[in-house]
């Protein structure tokens, strides 16, 4: 008669290395999520308002991969405006029209990477207290559409060239003349950064 012994505690051990060595060599070759990087803007836009037309300095940050795989998609990622009203604007504002606060949305607005545009959605502008004096500063967040480019090459990435401003006053209710038709100021610069997809 033969007795069957149990395994030994060592060679459990050793079977149970053997998988996790395995599991961690799966995830060793697998291919890294491409890196993004942290890259901002700051242009200006030209905005027809009820006062005339207005340029306002803005700056754009948002995280770009560097390089990315063919066929990959680029995931969904936020982006943050700043955007500063000048004093010829906000003093009129707030002495003429009474607007104490303002609050707003943009839409109609797409960045592009190399020839394709793609969407920034949910962009908005919490309420703001217009200051007593100087220059006013907006602060926007938003998300930036994903996108998928399937040929190797440079996309230059660009902010968008235009958009549509919806403001609102201290009530909530539209200020005169909104929603604004904005487009990048002549001569602003426009380029975020560059995209390089490999094969």
């Amino acid at each position: 008669m033969s007795i069957r012994m149990p395994a030994r505690p060592a060679a459990r051990l050793a079977a149970l290395g053997a998988s996790a060595a395995l599991t961690g060599g799966t995830f060793l070759v697998a291919a890294p999520a491409a890196e993004a990087v942290p890259v901002s803007l700051k242009s200006s836009y030209t905005c027809a308002t009820a006062l005339g037309d207005q340029t306002m300095a803005v700056t754009i940050k948002i995280d770009l991969p560097a390089k990315v795989k063919r066929g990959k998609p680029v995931a969904s990622r936020p982006v943050k405006m700043t955007v500063v009203i000048p004093e010829t604007l906000v003093t009129p504002m707030r002495d003429v029209l009474g607007i104490t606060a303002l609050s707003g949305s943009a839409s109609d607005i797409r960045y592009s990477v190399g020839a394709k545009k793609v969407p920034l959605a949910n962009v908005k502008i919490p309420q703001t207290d217009v200051p007593d004096s100087g220059a006013m500063t907006l602060r926007a967040s938003g998300t930036a559409k994903g996108f998928r480019l399937t040929k190797p090459g440079r996309y230059v990435v660009k902010i968008p060239t235009s958009f549509t401003f919806n403001a609102a006053n201290q009530d909530g209710q539209p200020v005169p003349s909104s929603p604004f038709p904005c487009t990048v100021a002549d001569g602003a610069p426009t380029k975020l950064g560059v995209i390089k997809v490999t094969r």
